[in-house]
């Protein structure tokens, strides 16, 4: 969950650092996933629990979708920093570089590919170069503290 909290943290001065450097034009600014300081309720999660409730018959507001969009994000979080908890157990070569590889294969099979494979994100050759780069950082941010977050329940655990 430290990870994930470290991801949500770290998004939005990635986001003015990268806009800052590769700034994107308005419209890609409104592609879902691309501004989260500007139109957080745009973003892939919010998206998917806007279309469930369509799908449902129920409308929602933008609180409600912005809560059901932080369920999504934490759950994912802890879940995938469960599974690298597991792994890291079984194959101590998955800590390799503080985590950071490992935020770079979470980024890849999310952002990467099952997201955009939900139709509810464009894949990052068609989002500004922008977005691709703070969500990227965000995710080895992501790794970098779970793995830490690990070595200290870890090194707690041995005192």
């Amino acid at each position: 969950m430290a990870g994930a909290n470290l991801k949500s943290e770290a998004g939005p001065p990635l986001q003015t650092l990268a806009e800052h450097f590769f700034p994107p034009t308005n419209a890609e600014k409104k592609m879902i996933g691309a501004d989260p300081t500007g139109r957080i309720d745009h973003m892939p999660p919010a998206e998917m629990i806007e279309a469930a409730a369509e799908v449902t018959g129920h409308e929602l507001s933008r609180d409600q979708k912005l809560a059901g969009q932080q369920v999504i994000h934490y759950t994912l979080g802890a879940g995938l920093g469960t599974v690298y908890g597991l792994l890291a157990e079984c194959t101590p070569a998955v800590t390799r570089g503080a985590g950071v590889p490992a935020g770079a294969v979470m980024c890849t099979l999310t952002h990467g590919s099952a997201v955009p494979a939900t139709g509810f994100q464009n894949p990052p050759w068609k989002l500004p170069l922008s977005a691709v780069l703070w969500e990227a950082g965000s995710h080895l941010i992501f790794g970098l503290g779970t793995e830490l977050t690990r070595r200290a329940r870890l090194e707690k655990a041995e005192n």
